[in-house]
């Protein structure tokens, strides 16, 4: 198994996040660089990313949230909303 580059799923949900979400877009930017200067085996990067989209996303709700997720997590879009309709 491949593993995952953590500066090019970052640059993938950066995509999807509305300009108007500014801090959010900069906290994950802050991310991107902080994930240069990690080997690829560490998991730091992903722990540190994984804050990030708990604090700005803590329940999400729109389509571009959902998206986001999927990019980090893997999972579809369908899936996740199922995961968080069960939680609320």
């Amino acid at each position: 198994m491949q593993r995952r580059d953590c500066q090019r799923v970052i640059a993938l949900m950066l995509i999807e996040i509305p300009e108007a979400k500014a801090e959010f877009k900069k906290a994950l930017k802050k991310n991107f660089v902080d994930a240069s200067y990690k080997a690829p085996e560490e998991n730091l990067q992903w722990h540190r990313t994984m804050q990030t989209l708990e604090k700005h996303m803590p329940a999400p709700a729109q389509d571009w949230e959902f998206k986001v997720l999927s990019i980090f997590t893997m999972r579809t879009v369908e899936e996740l909303r199922r995961v968080v309709a069960l939680k609320n």
